[in-house]
């Protein structure tokens, strides 16, 4: 049976792209490997973003607790808890909390290994410079690969 256990957060300061100190983050996939599915528990801190960016595999976003604007293909949409966004493949989205507490979400794919093209940044101190990157997440391993700069989808 794949049940995953765990409630330990880890901070969100290793990602050039995305750092946030003041987020964190919990990710979990079938300990069995008999499905190919993942889940990010995410906390965005108080006045958090995460930045604009697309993946090569479809989303969904459960909002749990906080509010924010959420960012799909050039529209900007308010959800407070309870509200689930789906996101196809190819879709520029991204999440600003807007409120005075931490905004839980859950974001579930349809796969292990997610790839992440940057659209901007929050940018780790010292990378000011640097241009969006793609990074494939090993959401099993928490472990990450740099690819280079984003090229925006078609």
């Amino acid at each position: 049976m794949g049940v995953a256990h765990g409630t330990t957060y880890s901070p969100m300061d290793e990602d050039p792209d995305d750092y946030r100190p003041g987020s964190s983050w919990l990710l979990h996939v079938d300990p069995s490997g008999r499905t190919n599915l993942s889940v990010i528990r995410e906390s965005i801190g108080v006045g958090d973003k995460i930045p604009r960016h697309w993946h090569d595999v479809d989303e969904v976003v459960l909002y749990e607790r906080g509010f924010a604007r959420v960012y799909l293909d050039g529209e900007e949409v308010e959800v407070s808890p309870g509200a689930s966004v789906f996101i196809p493949a190819g879709t520029v989205h991204g999440t600003v909390n807007l409120g005075d507490e931490p905004v839980e979400v859950r974001a579930v794919f349809p796969a292990t290994r997610v790839r992440l093209d940057m659209v901007e940044r929050n940018a780790m101190p010292g990378t000011e410079d640097r241009p969006p990157h793609v990074t494939i997440y090993d959401l099993a391993t928490g472990e990450f690969e740099d690819l280079g700069e984003t090229v925006l989808p078609t």
